[in-house]
């Protein structure tokens, strides 16, 4: 079975280039493949690991919904849906990545979101990591996938709305329709100064243990400054470092390999 990691947090907190870094660190460090999931509809993981999506689930979605005519005579919609998401699948060195698209438009997905579901959980066992990089809001873990997330990271500011911002999204985790099993805080761009008691007392009231600090990192910057991959970023880099040590004390090492 794959190990889940559902990256969660409010725009602009470094949510993103946590989760390319960590599908890095765990594809380089662990020699295992991952699969690195864009469910933001603003998708932004491909970029930040160099690499473009030619095809979402999205465009699955409405292709059987909408284009009758695009599923072959002679093909179901089970086959046809599998064979799509096989296709949407960008294979690279060390992970693939699958990008969700879009959120749904107008009109009844229920049917197709279930073939989806079905299929997203079979091309996840491949795997023996999966990062999920999540939008804003939780809601669509539970519409997309039946499984259990193995642990949930949530990215935030040492800010007062970063911290309050855990705690509705800590509410909101132990909602969902789906077992989380370990939800843990990451606190990313920490000053040197170091994190207020202040905020630390605030995000305790979320009840959830703090994986790691993350400090300020100007490499991080200049790449994106300079639109280059986070997979030139250099090896020492404190963002880098910090976010394989977070996943060497919380991810557990996989052994077994069914992917290749």
């Amino acid at each position: 079975m794959a190990c889940r990691i559902a990256i969660c947090g409010k725009g602009g907190v470094g949510k993103s280039t946590f989760a390319a870094l960590a599908v890095r660190c765990l594809s380089e460090e662990r020699q295992r493949p991952v699969l690195a999931v864009d469910a933001d509809p603003n998708a932004t993981l491909g970029a930040l690991l160099g690499i473009q999506a030619d095809a979402s689930v999205a465009d699955i979605r409405e292709e059987t919904l909408e284009k009758k005519d695009a599923i072959p005579s002679g093909m179901s919609k089970d086959q046809f849906v599998e064979f799509r998401i096989q296709q949407c699948i960008s294979e690279h060195k060390g992970f693939d990545l699958l990008t969700m698209g879009r959120p749904e438009g107008p009109g009844c997905y229920c049917f197709v979101n279930s073939l989806l579901r079905r299929y997203l959980e079979r091309v996840a066992d491949d795997y023996p990591y999966v990062v999920i990089d999540n939008e804003a809001g939780m809601e669509h873990l539970s519409r997309r996938t039946d499984g259990a997330v193995d642990l949930m990271l949530i990215v935030t500011e040492p800010t007062v709305v970063g911290a309050d911002t855990v705690q509705r999204i800590a509410a909101l985790a132990r909602k969902l329709r789906i077992t989380v099993k370990k939800k843990a805080v990451v606190l990313n761009r920490v000053p040197p100064a170091g994190v207020p008691e202040a905020i630390r007392d605030r995000i305790a009231a979320a009840r959830l243990p703090i994986a790691g600090e993350i400090p300020v990192d100007a490499a991080i910057a200049e790449a994106a400054a300079a639109g280059r991959s986070l997979r030139e970023l250099p090896a020492d880099s404190p963002m880098f470092a910090s976010v394989c040590r977070i996943l060497g004390q919380e991810v557990p090492g996989r052994s077994s390999v069914k992917k290749g």
